[in-house]
């Protein structure tokens, strides 16, 4: 299932799409056709190389 992001593209303001191929999860620019890599953390994508921080209270992570 593809997922989009609207108006969320970092380098020309345009729409992103998630989705995922061999390599893993990635978004890409409907416009531009810029592409950025996501890892999994913690049941959620994150864009690769941005760091997470644990939450300072674990009571109020949801689960999925």
């Amino acid at each position: 299932m593809l997922h989009w992001k609207l108006k969320k593209c970092s380098h020309c303001g345009g729409d992103l799409f998630i989705d995922r191929d061999i390599d893993g999860w990635f978004e890409q620019c409907l416009q531009c056709s810029h592409v950025r890599q996501l890892k999994v953390h913690n049941k959620q994508l994150i864009p690769v190389g941005v760091e997470t921080t644990p939450p300072e209270d674990w009571s109020k992570v949801k689960e999925w």
